[in-house]
């Protein structure tokens, strides 16, 4: 990628708009980065990888945030966390086994996309769930 003219302007750009929703709206930043690192013609791989450099600075924030108000059980979140650097290592050894059978980066870009389609789905279904019954009744407006 040549980070100049056009290219970086859309990257600048978007990099903070992408930002300032993810961070407003609690959406995942992979979710907006990835699409646009790949349309800039970056790699896959570097795509991800680059995903999950950012999520880390976020999910530091977050993490901070909730210890300081006491909300987080450290427990809790060591067995979660434990399990979820297991399911990573597991899951990029099973991709790179993958793409270095068929050669190609193809299996990560169509992963990255049944997770986007599957999110799409399940955030407004799960959200529409926990709004409160009486949230769509009207009252007098007097």
């Amino acid at each position: 990628m040549h980070l100049e003219g056009k290219t970086l302007s859309k990257l600048l750009v978007v990099s903070f708009v992408g930002g300032w929703v993810s961070g407003a709206l609690g959406l995942g930043g992979g979710s907006i980065f990835n699409p646009l690192l790949l349309s800039l013609g970056c790699p896959p791989k570097v795509a991800s990888s680059t995903g999950m450099y950012m999520i880390i600075f976020s999910t530091g924030a977050s993490t901070t945030a909730y210890m300081i108000s006491g909300l987080l059980d450290p427990t809790y979140g060591g067995w979660i966390g434990g399990w979820c650097v297991i399911g990573t290592i597991l899951g990029m050894i099973l991709l790179n086994t993958i793409v270095k059978k068929l050669g190609r980066q193809s299996p990560l870009v169509m992963l990255l996309c049944l997770i986007m389609c599957a999110s799409a789905i399940a955030v407004p279904y799960y959200g529409l769930q926990d709004l409160p019954d009486d949230m769509w009744e009207f009252g007098s407006i007097c």
